[in-house]
C-alpha cells in the first residue's frame, strides 16, 4: 500500500511542477504568459501584500511557488512514513488536511478559465497559464489528501 500511495502522491504532486517553474520564471523577470506592461510586484502592492512578500518577489522568489513546493514536500513526507515521533502528528496532518481545499479551488479556477473568466480577477495572464495553475492546485490538494488519508486514526496503512 505504501508504494501505491507514494506513486499516487508523486504523480499528483508532479502536476504542480509547471506552475512552480512558471511562477519562479516570472519572479526572475520572465515575461512569457503575462500581458504587456503587467508586473507582478505592482499587483502585489495594489492588493496590499506584506512588504516581505513584495521584497521576495523583487529578489526572484515567488511565495506561491515556495508554498507549492512545501505542499508537495509535505505530501511526500507523509506518504513515505508516519510523522516522526519528535514532531506532533497534528503539526503535519493539520496543514495536509487543510491543503485538500486546493482541490475545489483548482476546479473552480479551471471552470472560471473555461468560461472566459479570470481566476486572478483581471487580464494580467494569457489563457494557457490558467490550466497550469488549476492543475497545480488540484495536484497539490490531491497529493496532500492521499498522504493524509493514510494517517487517519482508523487507518491500517
Amino acid at each position: 500500500m505504501t508504494r501505491r500511495r507514494l506513486h499516487a502522491v508523486t504523480l499528483a504532486g508532479a502536476l504542480a511542477l509547471p506552475y512552480i517553474a512558471l511562477k519562479s520564471y516570472w519572479a526572475a523577470g520572465g515575461r512569457a504568459g503575462l500581458a504587456d506592461g503587467y508586473r507582478m510586484v505592482d499587483d502585489f502592492r495594489r492588493n496590499g501584500a506584506p512588504a516581505a512578500l513584495i521584497r521576495l518577489e523583487q529578489h526572484g522568489v515567488d511565495f506561491t511557488a515556495v508554498l507549492a513546493l512545501a505542499g508537495v514536500a509535505l505530501a511526500l513526507v507523509l506518504a513515505r512514513r508516519p510523522p516522526a515521533r519528535t514532531l506532533p502528528r497534528r503539526l503535519l496532518l493539520v496543514p495536509a488536511w487543510a491543503g485538500t481545499l486546493l482541490v475545489p479551488y483548482g476546479l473552480l479556477t479551471a471552470l472560471l478559465g473555461a468560461n472566459g473568466g479570470h481566476a486572478a480577477g483581471g487580464d494580467p495572464i494569457t489563457g494557457w497559464v490558467v490550466p497550469a495553475g488549476a492543475a497545480a492546485f488540484v495536484g497539490i490538494g490531491t497529493a496532500l489528501g492521499v498522504a493524509a488519508w493514510s494517517h487517519r486514526p482508523s487507518s491500517t496503512n
